[in-house]
């Protein structure tokens, strides 16, 4: 079975890095989850006026106030079928400062988009098309697209002057034998609302879908294309 990027990219997947190929290539039916360990050697962007809409973002594990350097962070990748029988890939992102912070989403693979479908946060009501291509490098791209807020059946397109787009690139080096990260979220009137580039190596794991855990899945329901 081909992962949702695999099924996104098409051929082009074979032109990743076989290390990133492997990260990005999990799927139910392998019944292996990957966690990530690292440091992000920076996380910044932020105006102050920006930190009301920041703090409210910690609540829905979209964004956070902090920032710093040398900071450590875990990612959580679970491949899992969600009750519409679409296979979905939960992000769960965790940076470590005084408190830790969320950065989570889920994605899933779109047959009518012909490509992925990102539900941000914890509550998968912030809804983004993501575009994926490949670095020189062997690395990946993915970048979004329009924001829109769901709830329930209704569809509400979030204005660029309140919305972000975000792009985030991973590669590996293979002398290092580690995995490189930055992204960064800007807004097209306020500049960078936060971003974040470090390094970190992979744990894969045995999970079956039913030791997957709780926080994995969204809350507040789960949406379909």
């Amino acid at each position: 079975m081909r992962s949702i990027y695999e099924q996104a990219m098409g051929e082009s997947y074979k032109k990743l890095h076989p290390q990133i190929q492997k990260k990005f290539g999990l799927t139910i039916d392998e019944k292996t989850a990957c966690l990530c360990k690292g440091v992000m050697e920076e996380i910044w962007g932020g105006r102050a006026y920006m930190y009301p809409f920041l703090q409210l973002g910690t609540y829905k594990h979209v964004t956070f106030p902090e920032r710093g350097r040398d900071i450590p962070f875990t990612l959580e990748n679970y491949a899992y079928q969600n009750s519409y029988g679409s296979e979905c890939m939960a992000w769960i992102r965790k940076f470590h400062f005084d408190r830790t912070r969320h950065f989570d989403a889920t994605m899933m693979y779109s047959p009518s988009r012909q490509g992925i479908v990102d539900y941000l946060g914890i509550d998968q009501d912030l809804k983004t098309d993501i575009d994926i291509s490949v670095l020189s490098n062997g690395g990946i791209r993915l970048s979004s697209g329009p924001l829109a807020f769901y709830k329930k059946r209704l569809k509400i397109p979030i204005p660029s002057f309140f919305s972000g787009h975000a792009e985030a690139e991973e590669w590996y080096d293979e002398k290092e034998e580690t995995f490189h990260i930055k992204v960064e979220v800007k807004n097209k009137h306020y500049g960078t609302i936060f971003g974040y580039k470090g390094r970190f190596t992979i744990e894969y794991f045995s999970c079956a879908e039913d030791e997957i855990p709780a926080y994995a899945r969204p809350r507040c329901g789960v949406y379909q294309d």
